[in-house]
């Protein structure tokens, strides 16, 4: 881990501390992902069988989720969990309901009404990754705005394991959200399905979510299609900003920069604080959260296995995990800067890098 002395930074140091991880978006990508759409678009079911089994390995009979399988998921979670989604659930639907547009109407002259006229649109495409990890949240964090905002029918698609099957958490966290068409699909395939529409698959109006490259490029592709669908916004990498004073909890801060970190190599996770004892204890934190969660074998980096994200030390550069040391006042106001230019939330990604400030 290196360490910089932020008050020490030339400018041109500091802006490649602060750099942002950058997806490439190639001409493999592009073309694969164009191959894709139109296989999708000629073929329909059976070309979402073929990739499916080309890409992800598995061979499925059916490509909706069955509401038999959405009760052996139910079966297979546990009551501390379930209860754990239930309340992620009540929280996300507490904060969107609280910041929810509201219809609006203006006498801006003598007789001269402006009107906002809020409508659900009719159906909403909803990606779910599960490449590194299934993520339930996710599942609630596009299912439960669609529910507030009133949309006829959310259609779900996330990849199968190995055994066909939809991972339970996901699968429970869309019943949650009252949405029962989910479809075990992934990458860009299952984007073109939702944009196209096949005999399984039906068309959507609009499609959220995050993803991978290929799922990002196929986004912007179907986007532009005649009469294609409208998408939310061509997401990633993940990053998060956490600036904290030495009242803060470890552990907590710990969790949000690890929640970030997980989504992959290339996401980013900043930490600034004016405390060295709190920076002491996160980085601490960090090691002993790692080494409790499914994945920490694949967090063991490769010197001393100790225990750490995976793509750890590793940015768009190749450059190691750095730790920035710095003035709040200074380093605050860079990065928040620097985090107000990044727009609307991004979940997705795969660089870690650890970027804390402490005051000297």
């Amino acid at each position: 881990m290196q360490s910089l002395i932020w008050n020490d930074l030339s400018a041109v140091q500091r802006a490649q501390a602060l750099q942002r991880p950058v997806r490439a978006r190639g001409d493999a990508v592009r073309e694969g992902v164009a191959r894709i759409i139109e296989q999708v678009r000629a073929d329909g079911d059976g070309a979402l069988r073929l990739l499916t089994r080309r890409h992800d390995g598995v061979a499925l009979d059916a490509l909706e989720v069955s509401a038999a399988e959405f009760d052996a998921a139910e079966a297979e979670l546990d009551a501390t969990l379930k209860a754990a989604i239930a309340e992620a659930a009540a929280r996300i639907e507490a904060f969107h309901r609280a910041t929810a547009p509201q219809p609006l109407r203006v006498e801006t002259a003598p007789g001269v009404l402006c009107e906002r006229v809020l409508r659900p649109i009719a159906r909403v495409g909803l990606y779910v990754p599960a490449g590194s990890a299934p993520l339930p949240s996710t599942a609630l964090m596009l299912g439960v705005p669609a529910r507030i905002a009133g949309c006829a029918e959310a259609v779900l698609c996330t990849p199968a394991r190995a055994n066909g099957q939809c991972d339970a958490a996901v699968l429970h966290a869309a019943r949650l959200c009252g949405i029962t068409r989910v479809f075990k699909l992934g990458g860009a395939q299952a984007i073109a399905a939702m944009a196209c529409g096949t005999a399984s698959v039906p068309r959507c109006d609009k499609l959220f979510g995050p993803g991978n490259a290929w799922v990002t490029e196929a986004k912007q592709q179907v986007a532009a299609l005649p009469g294609g669908p409208a998408i939310d916004m061509p997401a990633g990498p993940s990053e998060v900003l956490v600036i904290a004073d030495a009242e803060a909890d470890a552990r907590v801060v710990a969790a949000d920069l690890l929640a970030q970190a997980e989504h992959g190599p290339d996401s980013q996770v900043l930490l600034v604080s004016p405390s060295a004892a709190l920076i002491a204890a996160v980085q601490a934190e960090v090691a002993h959260q790692c080494a409790l969660l499914p994945r920490a074998a694949d967090r063991a980096a490769g010197a001393g296995g100790q225990p750490r994200h995976p793509g750890a030390g590793l940015d768009a550069g190749g450059r190691g995990q750095q730790r920035l040391r710095a003035r709040a006042s200074d380093s605050a106001g860079a990065c928040a800067a620097r985090a107000a230019g990044f727009g609307a939330q991004r979940r997705l990604g795969v660089s870690w890098r650890v970027v804390a400030g402490i005051g000297g």
